[in-house]
């Protein structure tokens, strides 16, 4: 069993993106479930704290993710991108939806799913481009280390809303009166 305060993540794709997102996000308190129909895409060594999934339907595997998962699509066919993002509205139980891609890519996105019947409300779940607007960095260290921000703000938030802060508040303000 896993303790609450795991962060479930599905990550699809196993390009250099995800290959460098990986280590990133298997440092933090997160069981991943990476996914892609690819095996010799993945390294040999796997993190511990991830569970690398061969499927070749890779859309399938939706289905049998936690509820309140975090999803990240970053495969390498748009097509591809499209179903799970379809998929993944469609469950409508997550936590997070991310998608890298240009606004572009996101505009595109957009106008395919309503005209398969997604509301406004499902697709604005979505977010696209993925990870923080101020990192403009196109290298893949860069791009990971974004996307794990976004990711690690969004977790944040949702952890904190639980806890009262004001006496660790109250000891710094003290310490800085001093």
């Amino acid at each position: 069993p896993l303790n609450t305060g795991t962060v479930q993540i599905a990550l699809f794709g196993a390009g250099h993106v995800a290959r460098a997102l990986i280590p990133v996000l298997a440092s933090l308190p997160c069981q991943i479930h990476w996914i892609d129909s690819r095996e010799g895409e993945f390294p040999a060594n796997i993190p511990e704290g991830v569970e690398k999934i061969v499927s070749e339907y890779p859309v399938d595997e939706i289905d049998s993710l936690p509820a309140n998962s975090y999803f990240i699509v970053m495969t390498h066919n748009h097509q591809l991108d499209q179903e799970l993002a379809e998929a993944i509205l469609k469950r409508n139980d997550f936590e997070y939806f991310g998608l890298i891609g240009s606004k572009t890519k996101r505009n595109k996105f957009s106008h395919r799913l309503q005209a398969k019947g997604f509301t406004e409300s499902q697709i604005t779940r979505m977010i696209c481009p993925i990870g923080i607007g101020e990192i403009k960095g196109k290298l893949p260290a860069e791009i990971a280390i974004s996307v794990a921000g976004e990711i690690i703000a969004h977790y944040n938030a949702a952890f904190g809303s639980d806890q009262q802060s004001t006496p660790v508040d109250a000891s710094i303000i003290e310490r800085l009166a001093i």
